[in-house]
């Protein structure tokens, strides 16, 4: 059946939009595979300019060769929530960026991309642009190894000469989650989250020679974590991060 000069311009502007929705954020570069681009969030339940850079963060987390993660800070908990997920730890970790950054202060939300650069996470344009810089920046990098045996996680660092000075940081996160907001500037709605730090240690520093480690995966599942992330960053635990691994327990 011919279609008509109408319904082909319809399916023509579909098309059209379908093409611009999927390059929003661009194809990650032939290289991308060998590493793992780290985007974080610093997020609270008790901003109402948050919801949208969370939303956005879970479309990131779908990309591949992508690993997000939302840090819940606690400075929102004097508007009357406590952020169920807050901790001062995190605002800590959230100041350490800054100062690095040259920043004066914190602010929600705040997206921090491999641990060099930041920007609003609200603001689709600034974090397009934000990502596709990070996903084409060259600098050193090493992925971790990270295998899953029953109660275990192994962690193995293989030598690299390139890496002096790095801490190694592990991130023990939840993957999806629904909170009923009962107060302050989100009250009454119910949000959802994604990649939900809960709990957070530098245990080593690594001077580039080989080393293992074991991590327990019961005690983080009794806490809830369903995932391990391990990040390396240079110099400091809130420096630039020159490598990434994750794995599902």
């Amino acid at each position: 059946m011919t279609k008509s000069p109408r319904t082909l311009r319809l399916m023509k502007i579909f098309i059209t939009a379908l093409i611009l929705a999927a390059s929003t954020f661009s194809a990650a570069p032939a290289n991308a595979a060998e590493r793992l681009t780290v985007i974080e969030l610093f997020t609270s339940q008790g901003c109402s300019s948050c919801p949208p850079a969370d939303a956005m963060l879970k479309t990131l987390r779908d990309r591949p060769n992508v690993l997000t993660l939302s840090w819940a800070v606690d400075y929102w908990d004097r508007l009357g929530w406590k952020d169920t997920f807050g901790s001062a730890y995190n605002t800590s970790r959230q100041s350490a960026y800054n100062r690095r950054f040259g920043r004066w202060g914190n602010y929600t939300p705040q997206m921090v991309f491999d641990g060099r650069t930041e920007g609003v996470g609200s603001r689709t344009s600034e974090v397009r642009k934000a990502f596709e810089a990070a996903r084409n920046a060259k600098h050193p990098y090493q992925a971790p190894v990270l295998t899953l045996n029953g109660s275990t996680v192994k962690l193995a660092l293989k030598s690299n000469d390139a890496m002096k000075n790095v801490s190694v940081r592990i991130v023990w996160f939840l993957a999806d989650a629904k909170v009923q907001i009962g107060r302050g500037e989100n009250g009454g709605r119910h949000l959802e989250y994604t990649n939900v730090v809960l709990n957070t240690k530098v245990i080593d520093g690594w001077d580039g020679t080989a080393k293992n480690f074991t991590l327990d995966a019961d005690k983080a599942r009794a806490f809830g974590a369903d995932h391990v992330a391990v990040l390396l960053q240079d110099k400091n635990g809130h420096g630039p991060i020159v490598g990434a691994a994750v794995i599902d327990l």
